[in-house]
Formats: structure tokens, C-alpha cells, sequence
């Protein structure tokens, strides 16, 4: 979505990281505004004609963003699990976790990678399903990855854009595990290894909130 953002001429946050707004260095936590803080910063938005600002960690105040005319809320699912699947493989490869397996890398205790990533955002922090419910019918649009992308035409973004992240496939990504010394983790990546999660963690379980909230939207 951010891709398609740029790709169709929104206006990003002067200095931001894939869309999210960066300020003295690191990206502006708009989770932990308050109302009154929230409003200031989208008559910075107004005042800097930025018109599109992504929130990837954290969950805002939804409430004061719908009721804002100013802003249009849109958010994309996909499917939990192949969220999940995905991105360990990418932190995997990328050496941007040090977990082993499934097990350390849902305990390491970031948003991303903790079981009910969905719930947990939209709930804007807590595990709870129907708070999760009730800020997502704030949104004007509620995109599904696997099913109804082109809906952002709705929005004007009609140019085409690489609207994939894949996993496997990045030079950039091979080089760098080659000077590391990688050669392990290298050799799996060429090959294209994919990690799934093992039968004992029960990830669907673990997951069944952010399941129901996708089946939601994905029926």
C-alpha cells in the first residue's frame, strides 16, 4: 500500500522511514498521542502538505482520526498466518532478529512478531477482540492483501506499483549474508527455505482472534 502511495504522487512526511514520519532521527510514535496531540500533528500534516502518513507500530487514536474530515483511515490485512510465516522468514534472512525458532521469536516481545499482531494494533495494545472490531469499523477502507487491492483505485491510485515484499530474490540481501559470512544461511536463502512454524506451538491457536478478525473482512 505505501508503494502504491508513492507510486501515485501522495506527499510522505519530509523525513520518513517506508512512509512512516521520522523526526530528530526516529520515527514520531503517533501511538502514544493523545487527542490534542493527534490533532497537532495532522495540522502539521496540513501545513506541510504531506497526504499520506503510515503508522506500521503502533496503533493511533482511531476515534480522533475518523472524526477528523481531514483524514481518510485505510488499513490492509492479510492472512495471519502467512503474515506471521512471512515475517519471521524476512527477519530470518535479514538477520534482524536473533531468534532460532518460532518459539523465541514470538517471546522476543515486539509487536510484529507477537502472536495477535492485528488484534494487538487495532485494540492499540491490548488483546481484546471486540475493541479491535470496534476501531476497525472507524475505517474508511479496510483492504484484504489476497482479495481486493485494486479497491485503491477508489482512492485515484490508478498507476501501477511493485506492491509485493517478498522474501527471497534480493541480491542486496544475498550480498549481505555472503560478507557476513552467512554461508549456512545463504545456501537455505538461494534455495528459497521457507521456515513454517511446528504442529506443538499451535500457531492457529494462538492466532484466533487476528483469524476471526480476517475471516471479517475476507468473506
Amino acid at each position: 500500500m505505501i508503494r502504491k502511495a508513492a507510486a501515485n504522487g501522495e506527499t510522505f512526511w519530509p523525513e520518513h522511514e517506508n512512509g512512516n514520519p521520522v523526526e530528530n532521527g526516529s520515527v514520531i510514535r503517533l501511538w502514544e498521542y493523545d487527542s490534542e496531540k493527534i490533532s497537532q500533528f495532522i495540522d502539521r500534516c496540513q501545513e506541510k502538505n504531506v497526504t499520506f502518513v503510515a503508522c506500521e507500530w503502533g496503533g493511533a487514536d482511531y476515534q480522533t482520526l475518523s472524526n477528523d474530515e481531514r483524514v481518510t483511515l485505510i488499513t490492509c490485512l492479510r492472512e495471519p498466518i502467512k503474515r506471521l510465516i512471512s515475517n519471521y522468514n524476512y527477519d530470518h534472512y535479514w538477520m534482524w532478529t536473533k531468534a532460532k525458532n518460532y518459539q523465541e521469536y514470538l517471546s522476543e516481545g515486539h509487536l510484529h512478531s507477537s502472536p495477535e499482531y492485528y488484534t494487538k494494533i487495532f485494540a492499540r495494545g491490548s488483546n481484546d477482540i471486540e475493541i479491535a472490531k470496534s476501531n476497525l469499523q472507524l475505517f474508511d477502507m479496510v483492504i484484504v492483501a489476497e482479495k481486493n487491492m485494486a479497491s485503491l483505485e477508489e482512492l485515484g491510485w490508478t498507476k501501477e506499483s511493485d506492491t509485493t515484499h517478498p522474501t527471497f530474490g534480493d541480491k542486496k540481501r544475498a550480498a549481505i549474508l555472503f560478507a557476513k559470512l552467512r554461508w549456512f544461511r545463504l545456501f537455505n536463502y538461494l534455495r528459497k527455505v521457507k521456515y513454517e512454524p511446528p504442529e506443538s506451538i499451535n500457531i492457529r491457536e494462538l492466532n484466533k482472534s487476528d483469524l476471526e478478525l480476517y475471516s471479517i473482512y475476507s468473506n
